[in-house]
């Protein structure tokens, strides 16, 4: 069993841990994903194409579309 000291194992850095647990942890998709939501069920629970959930979660949906999209969300009780 290898041991801290052990060549195999490097420490983790604070660095490290923050590149990866901090980067967008708290955007609309990871939340969801967090909460159940995969993009196949918003596309039926709120009958919207899968283009248009990608586009939301990736901030490049039309502002209408994504105000629509929002409050449809919001009204189901989502952590948005």
């Amino acid at each position: 069993m290898p041991t801290l000291n052990s060549p195999r194992l490097t420490p983790v850095t604070a660095e490290l841990v923050e590149s990866v647990l901090m980067r967008k942890i708290d955007d609309l998709e990871p939340t969801l994903t967090r909460h159940g939501y995969r993009v196949k069920d918003l596309v039926e629970q709120f009958n919207a194409k899968p283009a248009e959930i990608k586009a939301l979660f990736a901030n490049q949906l039309d502002p209408t579309r994504t105000a629509e999209l929002r409050a449809e969300l919001q009204m189901a009780g989502l952590p948005i």
